[in-house]
């Protein structure tokens, strides 16, 4: 059986970071984010997939043109996130 002194222990202390967020953005207050990391890396696979798309073939690799649609449908989840984070942390300060 558990005491209930030990499920209210953090699961890690707040002054050791663990190895996995050092991976993480900062966001504009400093901290690691793990929605601002995601929204970085979806608008440089979106901006590389429309620069490739610029060019039929590279190699024997065809590319196939920019679709607008897919983009959206990938950038607009993430971007939501991080914003939506961004104003639920700015509201809940004040």
């Amino acid at each position: 059986m558990t005491d209930d002194a030990t499920l209210r222990e953090p699961v890690a202390s707040p002054d050791k970071q663990s190895n996995v967020s050092k991976f993480w953005i900062n966001d504009t207050t400093g901290n690691p984010s793990m929605s601002a990391t995601f929204a970085t890396i979806s608008f440089f696979v979106t901006t590389a997939v429309y620069i490739a798309s610029v060019f039929e073939k590279i190699g024997p690799i065809t590319i196939r043109p920019f679709d607008a649609g897919a983009a959206s449908a990938y950038l607009i989840p993430t971007l939501g996130l991080y914003f939506g984070r961004r104003w639920t942390t700015e509201s809940s300060a004040k």
